[in-house]
C-alpha cells in the first residue's frame, strides 16, 4: 500500500511557509491559477513552476511533493505526444517533420510544452498550500473573511477526503493480507473497493449525526479550537498576492507579443527527441505500474 499512497495532506514542519497564515497562500495559488490559464507563454509558465519548486524545497515538503509529481508528471507527458500530432490550435499548422504515419507540428510542440508547464505550475503551488497548511487553519481563516460556513466546511472536507480514503484502503488491505489475500499493489485494490465505499457511506452517516448533534445548521456564533492570526508579514504576502499575480495576468493578456506559438521554431531533431522522450517516459511509467501490479 505504501507504494501507491499519494500524500495530498499537510506535511508537519516549522518553516516560514508553514507558519504563514493560509489566506496569503490561498491567494497566491489562485493568482497562479489565473495566470496559468491566461497565457501559453512557456517562459512565464516556466518561471511560475520554478518559483513553486523553490517554495517546495524551502518548506521541506520535497519528499511528499516528489511522490505526487512521480505520478502526475509521467501522465502529463502524454500531452506532448498527443499535442505534437494534433495541436489544440486553429489551422493551418506548421509541419516540422514526418514521424512514421504522423506529422509533428510546430504549434503542437509548443502547445504540449505549455500545457505540461501549466499543469506542473498549478499543481506545485497548490501542493505548497495544502502541504503546509492545517485544514482547521484554512477553515478558520476562511471563516474570518466571511466565507459561508457550509461552503467552508465542504471545501475543507474535500481537502481531507483523499487522506481519509487512503487510510480506509490501508486498513482493508491489511485485513486482506492477514487472510492470505493480496495486500499490496494494484491487484489488491479492486477487491477492497466495496468495503472501502461501504465504510465511506457509514462514515458519512456518522458525520451527519455528529454535525446535527453539534447544531451545525444553527445561525449562532461558530468557534474553533485553533486560533489563526494575521501577522504583518502575512499582510505583506497578501498584498503581494493581489499585486504580483494580478499584474502578471494583466500583462500576459494585454501583451500579444508573448504568444510565441508561431515565432518560436523547433528543429526536427529537437521535435523528434522531445516526442520520443515523452512517449518513452510515459510507457516506462505504465510498465512499472503493470509490473508492480503483477508482482504483488
Amino acid at each position: 500500500m505504501q507504494g501507491i499512497v499519494i500524500p495530498i495532506t499537510m506535511v508537519p514542519g516549522n518553516s516560514t511557509i508553514h507558519r504563514m497564515n493560509p489566506l496569503p497562500k490561498l491567494l497566491w495559488t489562485l493568482g497562479i491559477l489565473a495566470l496559468s490559464f491566461s497565457t501559453r507563454n512557456i517562459a512565464v509558465l516556466g518561471v511560475a513552476f520554478l518559483i513553486g519548486l523553490l517554495l517546495v524545497f524551502y518548506s521541506g515538503i520535497t519528499k511528499a511533493y516528489v511522490r505526487v509529481a512521480m505520478i502526475l508528471f509521467p501522465i502529463s507527458l502524454t500531452l506532448i505526444t498527443l499535442q505534437s500530432i494534433a495541436p489544440a490550435f486553429p489551422r493551418p499548422w506548421t509541419a516540422i517533420v514526418g514521424f512514421g504515419p504522423f506529422t509533428i507540428y510546430q504549434e503542437g510542440i509548443y502547445s504540449g510544452i505549455s500545457l505540461l508547464l501549466r499543469i506542473m505550475a498549478m499543481t506545485t503551488w497548490a501542493m505548497v498550500t495544502i502541504m503546509t497548511s492545517h485544514p482547521s487553519d484554512i477553515f478558520t481563516s476562511l471563516k474570518k473573511i466571511g466565507m459561508p460556513y457550509v461552503l467552508n466546511f465542504i471545501f475543507v472536507m474535500t481537502l481531507q477526503l483523499i487522506p481519509i480514503l487512503q487510510s480506509e484502503f490501508g486498513i482493508v488491505l491489511n485485513a486482506q493480507k492477514s487472510r492470505a489475500m493480496k495486500g499490496s499493489g494494484f491487484g489488491a485494490i479492486l477487491p477492497s473497493m466495496v468495503p472501502v465505499f461501504v465504510g465511506a457511506i457509514e462514515r458519512v452517516q456518522q458525520l451527519s449525526i455528529s454535525l446535527e448533534s453539534r447544531a451545525f445548521g444553527s445561525s449562532g456564533q461558530k468557534t474553533s479550537f485553533r486560533q489563526v492570526r494575521m501577522a504583518f508579514s502575512d499582510y505583506v504576502a497578501l498584498f503581494l498576492g493581489f499585486l504580483v499575480p494580478g499584474a502578471a495576468t494583466y500583462w500576459v493578456i494585454v501583451d500579444k507579443s508573448l504568444d510565441w506559438s508561431h515565432s518560436m521554431v523547433f528543429s526536427p531533431a529537437f521535435a523528434i527527441t522531445l516526442v520520443l522522450g515523452a512517449t518513452i517516459g510515459f510507457l516506462i511509467f505504465v510498465f512499472f505500474a503493470i509490473r508492480a501490479a503483477l508482482s504483488a
